[in-house]
């Protein structure tokens, strides 16, 4: 267990480490938002040049996970942001 964390960090922690490892695209999804604070799912898709659908997906799993969350809407038409949990739990990528 990591230095300073209770159990139930360090579950949370494993969570979403296999949300994130389960699909490639959950990841890239994610690093987005570290390039930028918030971003609408068409854009995602653009950005990613993914299909729309598949992006979709990802942000219902990554909300339902606790990543990221929208302040309006939901689906491709959501802006989306990072949570705390998310700064939180999600190494930088190096």
């Amino acid at each position: 267990m990591p230095f300073g964390r209770s159990s139930d960090d360090y579950t949370q922690f494993q969570e979403v480490q296999l949300l994130l490892d389960a699909d490639p695209l959950n990841r890239r999804v994610v690093d987005i938002f570290r390039r930028q604070s918030s971003a609408n799912g068409w854009s995602i898709a653009k950005m990613l040049d993914e299909d729309p659908n598949k992006v979709s997906v990802v942000l219902a799993k990554l909300r339902q996970g606790g990543l990221i969350d929208s302040e309006s809407g939901s689906g491709l038409d959501g802006y989306y942001f990072l949570t705390r949990l998310a700064y939180r739990l999600v190494p930088t990528a190096s």
